[in-house]
């Protein structure tokens, strides 16, 4: 991590007042920038404490009498907004109401985000991501659920925690996403799964600032700050303000509670401009652009958030290339830089790669997307570069946010949260070429031609194709049966490549996983595979098949799915075709044993 500029002499930190010298009626003041990045000061009166709002935390509720305020209401983005009472400092503006019609709102005290302030900066810690909820397990277990074709979908029954109404309770004010260069719709996105409000703002200076060197800032309570997370052609930033600065000025503290709640955290953040408030019944929120990087923010809190403005964290460069069908036009490129997380940075790509599919128009015709994956990486065996392609049909235009899901953005979900190690991305492009047309055929039948099958014979498979919209075609496949399968019942498989994964060994390290997931079948091929009673397993070793019973179950730790995975025994194969292939059909049937001279007429 770089080193940013030194920060320029701060004042010295206010005296601060133990929230139990609070009282109600007591009057103050808050700070906050309402307009630029000069903070101007509105008048509160505490109206009570409730104790123990939070475990070890308290809560004081305060109202105010600025006639800005009594327009607007608390204001999202005012979170971290200092509040002094007899010249000293409470606390941080925190939380609120919905639907509010007097501007009431809460302060977290001052003494538990100095507690944060005193917390290390960590950056060999990697958040995790709060919870499974539906998500496929990781590591082996989701080579166990691959395998075996384990369903990872949540269950539909009861509604989840965060589904529920908030009612009536206190809750911290939201943080404004302020974006840029994005869509409506990716916006939308992005403020879905990071529980922001997305506010259509501007950006600062782009990626290549990283080699300008900025004017050294002085921090002072009540200045807007961003941390941001995308940031280039694009950007993404959530707005709050600044509660304390430190001695030496290279120590923050803002918001008042937490962005994430990840712990330790190494995000950058920079000053930022509000361009105005944007009022509403709901909730009003500042309208904000971030300006300079001026740091990192390194703890992420319940009662505050914590940033140095002597460290610098890494961002990922991000590439994004759009070829449209109309050789007249020129491509579109998309350069952005996006912070790094192990949930963060593959949600943040998903959405970049979802805004230049959407940018490029929303014909309602059908559309084939072709998109080309390159990831750099380095792993603890030195770096290396993922390439991956795949197909896509849109039947009714495209729809961007189908692409957040696309092997790409689930490799580097795997390349970030696996049971290895975590890979260093040094970079990502996306090659995204965009052809009008429907090139798609489904597989509606599947008939065999022989009356009657025997071991080691090479049968013939009659197969219906039906093409979108429109007419059907007779495909013939031979297919070879095993020479030692007589006597038994195999069920012969076709599919579309794309729902096809091949076996490969349990993965070892990240960079088998790696090479595990590189490898796949073109989506314009049909895969026939021939699958058996027998079993093998799949080991950190190899494959192993063709197994005896006694033998297998003599290998296979019943206790744990991680050594070994059983599959069936089979043989395969992949016939390319002009046409991306959809749909799936099986046959069973009874294997005769192979003639011999003893049964000839």
């Amino acid at each position: 991590m770089a080193a940013s500029p030194p920060a320029a002499r701060a004042a010295k930190p206010p005296q601060t007042m133990p929230v139990s010298e609070i009282k109600p009626g007591m009057r103050g003041h808050a700070v906050t920038v309402f307009f630029g990045e000069k903070s101007d000061r509105f008048e509160i009166e505490v109206v009570d404490t409730m104790k123990n709002y939070l475990p070890k935390q308290d809560a004081v509720l305060f109202r105010s009498s600025d006639p800005r305020l009594e327009h607007s209401g608390i204001v999202g983005g005012m979170s971290g907004s200092p509040i002094f009472v007899d010249g000293k400092l409470v606390g941080a503006l925190s939380y609120g109401w919905r639907f509010n019609k007097d501007p009431l709102g809460a302060l977290t005290p001052i003494s538990n985000m100095l507690e944060v302030g005193e917390l290390p900066y960590r950056p060999e810690v990697l958040p995790r991501p709060a919870g499974p909820r539906g998500r496929s397990r990781a590591g082996t277990k989701a080579w166990a659920d691959q395998m075996l074709g384990l369903s990872t979908d949540p269950l539909p029954a009861r509604r989840r925690p965060e589904e529920l109404e908030e009612g009536l309770g206190m809750a911290p004010l939201p943080l404004p996403l302020t974006v840029s260069g994005l869509s409506p719709t990716t916006a939308r996105m992005l403020g879905e799964t990071f529980g922001m409000v997305p506010v259509r703002g501007g950006s600062g200076p782009g990626s290549s600032e990283a080699a300008a060197k900025p004017k050294a800032k002085a921090w002072e309570p009540g200045d807007s700050v961003s941390v941001v997370l995308i940031r280039g052609d694009s950007s993404a930033a959530s707005n709050g303000t600044v509660t304390w600065v430190g001695p030496k000025g290279e120590r923050l503290l803002a918001f008042g509670h937490s962005m994430f709640e990840d712990g330790p955290s190494n995000l950058p953040f920079a000053d930022a401009h509000v361009h105005t408030i944007i009022n509403s019944v709901d909730r009003s929120v500042k309208m904000s652009s971030p300006l300079t990087i001026r740091g990192a923010m390194i703890q992420d809190r319940q009662p505050a958030i914590s940033l140095r403005t002597d460290l610098r964290a890494p961002m990922i460069p991000v590439k994004t290339t759009m070829v449209g069908p109309d050789p007249d036009l020129p491509p579109r490129v998309y350069d952005n830089e996006v912070a790094f997380g192990v949930d963060l940075t593959p949600n943040l790509v998903a959405g970049i790669l979802s805004e230049a599919v959407d940018e490029s128009g929303r014909d309602a015709a059908e559309v084939v997307i072709a998109l080309h994956h390159e990831i750099a990486i380095e792993t603890s065996k030195g770096p290396r570069t993922i390439e991956l392609d795949e197909e896509v049909f849109f039947p009714q235009g495209l729809i961007g946010r189908v692409l957040g899901r696309s092997r790409g953005v689930l490799t580097l979900m795997v390349l970030l949260d696996n049971e290895f190690e975590v890979a260093k991305i040094r970079g990502v492009e996306h090659e995204i070429r965009m052809h009008y047309g429907s090139p798609v055929e489904a597989i509606e039948e599947v008939r065999l031609v022989e009356d009657e099958v025997r071991a080691g014979d090479v049968v013939r498979l009659e197969v219906t194709l039906r093409a979108f919209k429109g007419d059907t075609r007779e495909l013939e496949i031979p297919l070879r049966i095993p020479s030692d399968a007589g006597g038994e019942e195999i069920e012969i498989q076709l599919t579309g490549g794309d729902g096809a994964i091949p076996y490969r060994p349990l993965p070892d390290s990240l960079d088998t996983l790696v090479d595990t997931i590189a490898l796949t079948y073109p989506p314009r091929s049909i895969v026939a595979s021939v699958y058996r009673q027998g079993e093998g397993l799949a080991t950190k070793h190899g494959l192993v098949e063709d197994l005896p019973d006694s033998v297998l179950e003599s290998l296979v730790d019943r206790s744990s799915t991680v050594d070994a995975i059983r599959f069936k025994r089979r043989a395969r194969r992949v016939i390319p075709t002009e046409t991306i292939i959809e749909g799936q059909h099986s046959l069973k049937l009874d294997v005769l044993p192979r003639k011999t001279f003893d049964d000839a007429p």
